[in-house]
């Protein structure tokens, strides 16, 4: 059974799970390189630092959690939505590559 946040599940679109949405597409991305040109790789490593901090972030003021169990629970998050095959499909068809990157920002 997929988890509550899966292609099964509508996708919400309130700014955690928008951006854990984000962050798994990018993921997604990244481990299956010929997705990527040569010139993202660098652009997909930033954005993936950032998402990763902000949803990290998210999960830890939401969940009134420590920073260390918001890792934790950020990185299960993502491993839920990458283990079926089918909500990888999903994914790729609801986030696209350029609304995943989005702004970069320093």
């Amino acid at each position: 059974m997929c988890p509550p946040l899966s292609c099964c599940h509508q996708r919400l679109t309130q700014p955690l799970p928008t951006q854990l949405y984000h962050l798994t597409r990018l993921r997604l991305a990244h481990a299956e390189t010929d997705e990527l040109l040569p010139d993202q790789h660098a652009l997909v490593q930033r954005r993936l630092e950032q998402l990763r901090d902000r949803v990290q972030h998210a999960v830890q003021c939401r969940c009134r959690v420590s920073a260390a169990r918001a890792v934790e629970l950020t990185e299960c998050l993502v491993a839920q939505l990458l283990r079926a095959e089918c909500c990888r499909r999903s994914l790729r068809r609801a986030v696209t590559l350029g609304e995943a990157l989005g702004p970069v920002l320093d």
